[in-house]
């Protein structure tokens, strides 16, 4: 039986295999490039005033219309001056071992998030300046604004830029 016998060096193949194990053993800098694009895609959904699953926050509920009557600039969820200030503008991810984490270290992102009922603590009222004038309240519910999620498209934007990171691996 004739044969043949191929000689030929898979270094190439090592080294392309090697760069991508370190990935795996080391992700940080592959989840911190990903994290942008992932906060991005949350501001993206703050500023069209939707939630991860594309429900206008405005459906939650609808704005008092005294407030919305006086109410200047974009409000605390995006800012006054845009999406670099208030919620959005808070939004940051960080990467936690081989985990990436997204979110707002704002102290009031767990109520905009969720909803929820907002009392005074060391006052006997809520006061706030609507309409011209001064209202007091026993508390005030603040209505779901949700902004964090993971949606199809993240998953997708995620898969697609994670391949092209290993793609970039693999070609060395």
């Amino acid at each position: 039986m004739g044969g043949i016998t191929v000689h030929g060096s898979t270094q190439q193949i090592r080294d392309a295999l090697g760069r991508v194990a370190e990935i795996g053993r080391d992700p940080s800098r592959v989840l911190s490039a990903l994290g942008t694009g992932i906060v991005r895609h949350t501001k993206w959904r703050m500023e069209a005033g939707v939630d991860p699953h594309g429900k206008r926050w405005d459906s939650y509920a609808p704005l008092n219309p005294i407030y919305a009557s006086t109410k200047e600039g974009n409000g605390i969820l995006l800012g006054r001056g845009g999406m670099g200030s208030g919620l959005a503008g808070s939004i940051t991810s960080a990467v936690e071992g081989h985990t990436l984490v997204w979110g707002s270290n704002k102290i009031y992102s767990r109520i905009h998030q969720l909803g929820g009922i907002i009392q005074p603590k060391t006052k006997r009222w809520l006061s706030f300046h609507m309409g011209g004038k001064l209202w007091h309240f026993d508390s005030v519910e603040i209505p779901a604004r949700p902004y964090l999620g993971f949606t199809d498209e993240d998953r997708t934007f995620l898969i697609e830029e994670l391949g092209d990171y290993l793609a970039r691996a693999v070609q060395g």
